[in-house]
């Protein structure tokens, strides 16, 4: 998640589409879920996004791969639209194969992460659904972080 930018050689175009491709599924998983959260839902996902907050200041890529994934299986867990999280699910398991580039520093942008999480967590507090979509989306490489 914030994976850095492609490198020359093209070696990394499938994996950053990938990761854009679960940035626009999970950013309407998103979108659907805040605004439908109770009080219960959304302390524990902001909860476990200060628990992300914290391992991004520790630049731990492994914690911050487990971390990260299960919190997206959280919010995928919240969603009331039952077809997108079949659907979500579904992508991510067929996907998760290909999900171990969360674990290489290299493809971890830690600045940038460092900037989007902590706008995640503040929308989801706040209850702005397209806020926290776009900060998903920016998480996985749709989207330039803000200055």
């Amino acid at each position: 998640m914030s994976v850095a930018g492609s490198d020359a050689g093209g070696v990394r175009p499938r994996r950053i589409h990938l990761f854009q491709t679960l940035g626009a599924l999970l950013g309407g998983v998103t979108r659907v879920t805040v605004p439908t959260l109770d009080d219960a839902e959304r302390a524990s996902l902001v909860a476990e996004m200060d628990a992300v907050v914290q391992v991004i200041g520790q630049a731990d890529p492994v914690a911050y791969a487990e971390r990260s994934w299960l919190l997206m299986d959280h919010l995928v867990a919240c969603c009331p639209n039952r077809i997108l999280v079949t659907t979500a699910r579904d992508a991510l398991a067929l996907l998760s194969p290909q999900l171990s580039v969360t674990a290489e520093t290299e493809w971890l942008d830690w600045a940038e992460l460092g900037v989007d999480f902590p706008i995640l967590r503040g929308a989801v507090a706040e209850g702005d659904a397209i806020a926290a979509e776009l900060a998903v989306e920016r998480l996985f490489g749709m989207a330039a972080s803000p200055a």
